[in-house]
């Protein structure tokens, strides 16, 4: 079994995210020439993360994952 980070699984884990904020959805785009990968929103137009490689990119959408995990269970410990 291999550890690749492949470009599908990244636009998957943005897909994920995005299904959580439907009013301002991700966007992932890939240049080698400028040196790896981007997160924008608000159509592009905004910058969330700077080109970096995959596996940078794979850790910083795990962060964002992993906030909101926390978040809702924070939610929930309040509803409670």
């Amino acid at each position: 079994m291999t550890n690749r980070i492949t470009q599908k699984h990244l636009e998957e884990l943005v897909a994920l995210s995005n299904t959580y904020d439907t009013n301002n959805p991700l966007d992932i785009n890939y240049s080698s020439c400028y040196g790896g990968y981007q997160l924008t929103y608000n159509n592009g137009s905004s910058i969330l993360m700077h080109r970096k490689n995959a596996k940078e990119t794979l850790a910083f959408l795990e962060g964002i994952h992993a906030g909101r995990y926390l978040r809702s269970r924070q939610m929930v410990g309040e509803v409670a």
